[in-house]
């Protein structure tokens, strides 16, 4: 059956200061907007799950494995699942969606 909704009707919670999530989760991809204030940080961490991230306003710095790179409005990247990866917004923070395949079924922090 299609669904149809907004990610306004989700709810936020913050997995680290200065950061607001939404997560929707299908049978198939979850799929999570974030909102970053300037400067805040999502540490190293890994999933089984591949993750791919879309950045939709301001720019980040963006680590993977041995890769770090500058994204901004329009960039995106594709991390492998169990690959060490972290985010940190640029000065005037960031917005982006971040799908992760399969459906992350444990509890995100």
């Amino acid at each position: 059956m299609t669904q149809f909704g907004s990610l306004d009707e989700l709810g936020t919670d913050s997995p680290y200061a200065g950061i607001a999530r939404r997560v929707l989760n299908t049978d198939k991809a979850t799929v999570q907007e974030y909102s970053f204030n300037a400067g805040a940080t999502y540490p190293l961490h890994q999933h089984p799950q591949e993750q791919i991230t879309l950045v939709l306003e301001g720019t980040l710095t963006f680590s993977a494995g041995d890769d770090t790179r500058e994204l901004s409005a329009g960039a995106w990247s594709v991390v492998p699942g169990d690959v060490q990866h972290g985010i940190t917004a640029g000065p005037a923070g960031a917005r982006f969606l971040a799908t992760l395949v399969p459906p992350r079924k444990e509890s995100p922090q």
